[in-house]
């Protein structure tokens, strides 16, 4: 299972045992979409046949699985627009406004059965000790449609999106002013998108972000809303002004990897391993860059935390 974007949240406070998460999995499993279903999702295992948690390396990994009837509007709309025409031949006037909707409606049920399906997974990664929920997507909607679903299974959900005490567009822009100021571990890559409001986006790509070019942007006011950095020269990524991170890409050589003949399973364990060897101190390392996490949060995490810890049963 290789990384490849993430979108980040904090935990409020902790989540369940690892017996308790596996036991509310289990009650909201993945079945297929019903004949006249538009949507169906639940959880799976994220190793096949495997448990409902995958564990190991401190972190736990859940998969949330989807499964979508294909029925783009054009298909609808073009069986509409047939309904629409007989039904002004048999009746001499064209149908109202709430019959055609009516009329679309009834389309979309009886189109429905004989749809194509298309299925998706989504992970999410959690690491308890550090208080970090994943949800391994470029797509915010992704993100959401996962959180909400957990937050369903598991009764609640106390997380918040990540948030660093300084801007990460703030900081971008820093860095790119002052590259001295970039932390020892980090540097720049070859992509920016530059903002300004109400002047529109500037993007560069494959170019040296030192140039002259950039210079100019930056003194007429623009701020960078996202930004490629490379950490220890090891991982490239795109940093955005939300602190999602997209487009990672390992660097170094993997000497351990699996090779092809080798068994699926050895494989994901594989990437499981080195995913979690650098996920943790490169957010860390990223988070120190970006004066930590913004107070109140930290403060509210750091808390609750230790609250849990020192609790004692009862």
């Amino acid at each position: 299972m290789q990384v490849r974007n993430f979108i980040w949240y904090v935990l409020n406070k902790p989540l369940p045992s690892l017996e308790g998460i596996s036991e509310a999995l289990s009650k909201k499993a993945f079945e297929p979409c019903l004949s006249q279903q538009q949507i169906s999702q639940g959880w799976v295992a994220p190793v096949h046949h495997g448990e409902w948690v995958f564990e190991a390396h401190g972190a736990q990994l859940i998969m949330l699985k989807q499964e979508r009837r294909l029925l783009p509007a054009s298909v609808v709309n073009e069986y509409l627009q047939t309904k629409v025409e007989e039904f002004e031949a048999a009746e001499g006037y064209a149908p109202s406004r709430k019959i055609r909707q009516q009329m679309k409606e009834d389309l979309t049920l009886e189109l429905l059965p004989k749809a194509f399906t298309k299925a998706s997974k989504i992970p999410i990664l959690i690491f308890p000790r550090q208080g970090w929920l994943f949800v391994l997507s470029s797509s915010a909607k992704s993100a959401d449609d996962a959180t909400a679903l957990l937050r369903e299974t598991l009764g609640t959900l106390p997380v918040s999106l990540a948030n660093s005490d300084v801007s990460p567009s703030h900081m971008m822009t820093r860095w790119l002013s002052h590259p001295n100021e970039l932390p020892e571990e980090w540097s720049l890559g070859e992509e920016v998108e530059l903002q300004e409001p109400e002047a529109g986006v500037v993007k560069v790509k494959n170019q040296d972000l030192l140039a002259e070019e950039i210079t100019v942007h930056l003194d007429a006011g623009k701020l960078a809303s996202k930004l490629a950095l490379v950490w220890r020269e090891d991982i490239s990524l795109m940093l955005e002004e939300d602190l999602g991170v997209k487009r990672i890409k390992l660097l170094m050589e993997d000497d351990d990897a699996p090779s092809s003949s080798d068994p699926q399973e050895a494989k994901f364990a594989h990437e499981f391993a080195v995913s979690c060897n650098w996920m943790v101190p490169m957010c860390q390392s990223l988070l120190a860059a970006l004066g930590g996490l913004e107070k109140t949060l930290a403060a509210s995490q750091s808390r609750a935390f230790d609250e849990a810890n020192t609790a004692v049963p009862a």
